[in-house]
């Protein structure tokens, strides 16, 4: 009962402040939506140093040149779009270390070494699932307005302008996330970037796969030649045709999705509960000495489970 009660005050706790944190950073939410890079051009000296500026705070190039984590690493936490600076990183891996020792302490007791071990896992697993979920919000956005943007273009395109100030106007017409991706291409293309390199930089920021497809068609187009506003016309309807089967084969898989979330977090819930109601229900496995076997097995059987369920759920399309 005790621990019930423990669970429900933490609950309540991370209510509260989530519902806090909500309110206090609505306005800021708001503000954020505006082009940042012309945030920055508008206090930066020249356009040189806003360029430079908003790559450092995305952590794509540092004031030595060099990457601080693994490449893959880099390039992940860079497509959340995070403008986190190392102190507010460190300081966020301790908050969720803490968490997870608070956890650990109220349904593992007794053992400090494995405390730790569970808060250390927890804080890396919890790190890597919020940059993977702003990830996934920002490249949705990014897919959600490259219709529209091509759309920007091709009407550049047909009033006559070239290609470099299509791409400077959807930079400066365009909110975040996509206002600021092509501001940083514009930047490229007028530091001395040719356009594949440009377009290829911007598909490793983003990690869109419809980005390739405006990749492709550009970089084919520069070389062959062609009507590139009535390609790039063909490729925006493409690529809401796309988006729309995308949405019809979600709705339909939905209730597969929703009864494998169900299946992952039932045993947990059930453990849970029979924990509650009868806390001396697993004391006879335990006294036997093979509880950390058997629980391993389980969890390694679920994890098994989970990406099976997961992959028969999820189409790739």
């Amino acid at each position: 009962m005790q621990i019930l009660i423990y669970a429900l005050v933490f609950v309540a706790a991370l209510l509260l402040t989530d519902t806090l944190a909500r309110v206090i950073f609505r306005t800021r939410a708001a503000k954020s939506e505006i082009n940042s890079r012309l945030r920055h051009l508008a206090h930066a000296k020249n356009q040189n140093e806003a360029y430079d500026t908003l790559l450092l705070k995305r952590g794509i190039r540092s004031d030595l040149g060099t990457q601080a984590l693994m490449d893959w690493f880099t390039r992940f936490y860079n497509q959340s779009g995070l403008e986190l600076s190392k102190t507010r990183r460190t300081g966020t891996l301790i908050l969720l270390f803490l968490l997870g020792w608070l956890i650990a302490y109220i349904f593992i007791t007794g053992q400090i070494i494995v405390q730790l071990v569970f808060a250390a896992l927890f804080s890396i697993v919890a790190a890597f699932a919020a940059v993977g979920i702003a990830r996934m919000k920002r490249k949705k956005k990014f897919v959600t307005q490259l219709p529209g943007t091509i759309d920007v273009m091709v009407r550049s395109l047909q009033a006559g302008h070239p290609l470099h100030a299509a791409i400077a106007m959807v930079s400066k017409e365009m909110p975040d996330p996509i206002g600021s991706e092509f501001g940083l291409l514009n930047d490229q293309i007028t530091f001395g970037y040719d356009v594949e390199t440009a377009f290829q930089n911007l598909q490793d920021r983003v990690g869109v796969d419809e980005l390739k497809l405006l990749t492709v068609t550009i970089t084919v187009q520069s070389g062959t030649g062609g009507n590139l506003a009535e390609i790039l016309e063909n490729l925006s309807k493409m690529i809401r045709d796309r988006l729309m089967l995308k949405a019809k084969i979600r709705a339909i898989s939905a209730e597969g999705r929703m009864t494998a979330v169900i299946m992952a977090f039932f045993p947990f819930g059930l453990f849970l509960v029979i924990k509650t109601l009868a806390p001396d229900y697993f004391q006879p496995l335990i006294e036997t000495g093979y509880a950390n076997t058997v629980i391993t097995i389980c969890l390694i059987m679920m994890g098994i489970g989970i990406v099976v369920l997961n992959r028969m759920v999820n189409f790739d399309f």
